[in-house]
């Protein structure tokens, strides 16, 4: 929620924004998890397991988790349209089944507005 609440109290919102300086929580590395990837999966490349997960059932929606060392800080799933906002890593550095950007990559996004659904895109 906090990245969710960030996101959509900003007045302003530039075309850009560097990801590791957005966020209101400290990150190491963040997973953007394909659609349809088994929970078992997304556990295995994580490293572990925990209770507050789902799986993905369309292409459209968000499986993006954030990690600190080694531990899962934020976890968004869902589709933008219900969220508000949506998080995008279009041409990141893609492993198994998730694409993955480190904070030390300064990850700067693409930002854009359609009606109320903020949308952050990734090119790399």
């Amino acid at each position: 929620m906090l990245l969710k609440n960030k996101i959509l109290s900003e007045k302003e919102i530039d075309d850009k924004v560097d990801l590791s300086t957005f966020t209101p929580f400290e990150w190491d590395y963040v997973y953007s998890f394909d659609p349809y990837v088994p929970k078992e999966s997304i556990y295995e490349t994580i490293g572990y397991k925990w209770d507050n997960i789902s799986e993905t059932v369309s292409e459209g929606m968000n499986h993006i988790v954030f990690m600190k060392d080694g531990k899962v800080v934020c976890y968004l799933y869902g589709y933008p349209e219900n969220n508000k906002f949506g998080i995008y890593f279009d041409g990141t550095d893609h492993a198994d089944n998730a694409s993955i950007l480190l904070v030390e990559d300064h990850a700067i996004f693409d930002v854009k507005k359609n009606g109320d659904v903020v949308y952050l895109t990734h090119y790399q």
